[in-house]
């Protein structure tokens, strides 16, 4: 295993720690005193110092060991967020508000999930599982169900997100590291972490709870769907709500696979959520639109080896004619008209330009 460190975090430098000193009361007083008089004053000094400093220190220790046994304490931490999902459920109107209650409640769950048995709130912690998993349940809805205060933005990732999907929500992780012998990657932020394969998440642990990741919700994507089409991620209902029901279904051995076919054109299923297609026929109501970039930042012209897949989605600004992903080659490529682009972990590692049209460099 070889552990490289994330190029944007080259050159940072290291944060300030914060110190305070306490003086002893009467330390220049005691400076100024006679050498005829010392012994007096040393036993004084020290009898002060008994009867004022260490009460003094005391109080200044306790409220640090207060907040420290706070946030060591799992069943109070999971109290907190608990707190702080109702209120906001109170206030919550758009889609993004009920994404960031869910969010709040998961915390809640895994706080409480970890309290120790010989903890004596233990029991309690159970019962409030139950409890704050409806209530979650109750914020997942809402995610799905109402509008959208930034439809094309997204505050949150998934399983099945894409890697530039994870990096736009959650910055440069603090640590990456990659296993050349196998299709996979892990960003690290902090002591939490995101496992990749072939670029898109496989599993989490949001153990800092720092992730902004929604459990047991459809895949998102960098890319999106334009009004009336779907996209990669998309689950097997939109589509045939959209595309009316296949001509024929083919499913494979392994049960996470199945694909629906419209006439010579097909889509391909992992666990339900859409992992590829082929146009063929031109009838597939599939789009691949990036959210729109801030007025002030061009799309790139063009792209190179190692461009991620939306650097190459911009640059080529159309949706490929087909997708196909393998997982066990740690291989997917997007074909266009007049050319292919292979990504591997979802960099490019090389393409194919038949007449030249391909924006790359």
């Amino acid at each position: 295993m070889t552990k490289h460190s994330h190029p944007e975090l080259d050159g940072q430098n290291p944060q300030t720690l914060y110190t305070f000193q306490l003086k002893r009361p009467g330390q220049t007083l005691r400076e100024r005193l006679t050498w005829g008089a010392l012994g007096l004053s040393v036993g004084l000094g020290i009898a002060a110092s008994a009867f004022l400093l260490v009460p003094q220190a005391r109080s200044w220790s306790w409220p640090n060991r207060a907040a420290a046994a706070a946030q060591s304490d799992p069943f109070r931490q999971g109290a907190g967020q608990a707190m702080a999902a109702a209120e906001l459920t109170q206030t919550a109107e758009f889609s993004e508000d009920w994404a960031e209650v869910a969010m709040l409640w998961q915390q809640a769950i895994a706080h409480m999930q970890s309290v120790p048995k010989a903890n004596p709130n233990a029991a309690l912690a159970q019962q409030k599982v139950a409890e704050y998993e409806r209530n979650l349940k109750y914020a997942q809805s809402n995610v799905g169900t109402r509008a959208s205060r930034t439809p094309t933005d997204k505050t949150y990732w998934t399983l099945g997100s894409d890697r530039d999907l994870v990096l736009a929500i959650q910055g440069a992780p603090s640590q990456t590291m990659q296993y050349h012998t196998a299709c996979q990657q892990t960003l690290r932020y902090g002591n939490s972490f995101v496992e990749l394969s072939n670029g898109y998440v496989k599993q989490y642990d949001n153990a800092d709870g720092n992730l902004r990741v929604l459990a047991n919700e459809a895949a998102v994507v960098s890319a999106r769907a334009a009004q009336g089409s779907w996209t990669l991620g998309s689950t097997q209902a939109d589509v045939v709500q959209l595309q009316g029901a296949p001509t024929r279904q083919e499913q494979y051995t392994s049960e996470r696979f199945t694909t629906y076919y419209y006439g010579k054109s097909s889509v391909l299923f992992e666990n339900g959520q859409v992992i590829g297609y082929l146009n063929s026929d031109n009838n597939l109501k599939v789009s691949l639109q990036l959210p729109a970039l801030p007025p002030e930042q061009a799309a790139p012209p063009f792209w190179t080896m190692g461009s991620s897949r939306s650097e190459v989605l911009r640059a080529e600004a159309q949706t490929p004619i087909a997708i196909s992903r393998n997982d066990t080659n740690c291989e997917e490529v997007f074909h266009f008209s007049d050319g292919e682009v292979t990504f591997r972990q979802g960099l490019v590692t090389g393409y194919r330009d038949r007449d030249g049209s391909l924006k790359v460099r």
